[in-house]
């Protein structure tokens, strides 16, 4: 003990010391031995990416996008749990939504690993089936671009895609998905039966599988 000193006193001194020295009271977040620093929030704004090649990873579509000058926060490719093969889509996610648009402006159709992507905004709950539709018959060499300046007139169009083998040829068949049903059935009305490059093209209603009576070709939707 320090002379002259009461008993009492020496744990005032030794609390003054310890506060002096930051051990005494709540530690501050982030500081060692402190709560971890609270995250922060950012709002993410998704675009769906499809018709990937099984080539195309994560990685690939950040380092394109990337180099092509867009502020991407995040990519993810969409894998089967059973094959553990790609699905052929995925998502791209910005942190602003004007970037995202940018992007949706400059990027649909851009060929990545040999194929044209499809890029839309993300999938909602209210997403409208009777607003996407067939078209069959397509001339060999309309590519995806073409195919959608084709039916730019009716309306405000989601995405546009034309089915192509693994080499890259058309499969002469395709999908055009529209904000809203009557822009789908203008289009059909006006676009049913015409002629497009000598082709005499099939301008339907896309019908879910689970609603078709006669399948006949094996048709995917738009969206997987």
């Amino acid at each position: 003990m320090f002379a002259g000193m009461p008993m009492g006193g020496m744990p005032g001194v030794m609390n003054m010391g310890a506060a002096a020295m930051g051990l005494g009271g709540p530690v501050p977040a982030g500081a060692p031995g402190g709560a971890p620093p609270a995250k922060r929030e950012f709002p993410v704004h998704s675009l769906y990416i499809g018709n990937l090649s099984p080539k195309t990873f994560d990685l690939d579509l950040y380092k394109f996008f990337k180099a092509r000058g867009y502020a991407i926060a995040g990519v993810k490719v969409m894998f089967s749990k059973e094959s553990r093969q790609s699905r052929g889509y995925g998502y791209l996610n910005f942190y602003a939504a004007e970037e995202a648009e940018r992007c949706l402006e400059g990027m649909n159709n851009a060929v990545i690993d040999g194929k044209q992507i499809v890029l839309s905004k993300k999938k909602d709950k209210d997403f409208d089936s009777k607003a996407n539709v067939l078209v069959k018959n397509l001339p060999k060499e309309m590519d995806q671009n073409a195919l959608k300046k084709l039916f730019d007139e009716f309306g405000t169009i989601k995405s546009a895609k034309l089915e192509v083998f693994a080499s890259g040829e058309s499969r002469g068949f395709g999908y055009v998905q529209f904000e809203t049903p009557e822009s789908a059935q203008a289009a059909i009305a006006k676009l049913h039966a015409s002629e497009q490059g000598g082709s005499k093209l099939d301008v339907l209603p896309h019908v879910k599988k689970d609603e078709r009576e006669d399948v006949g070709e094996n048709y995917t939707n738009l969206f997987v």
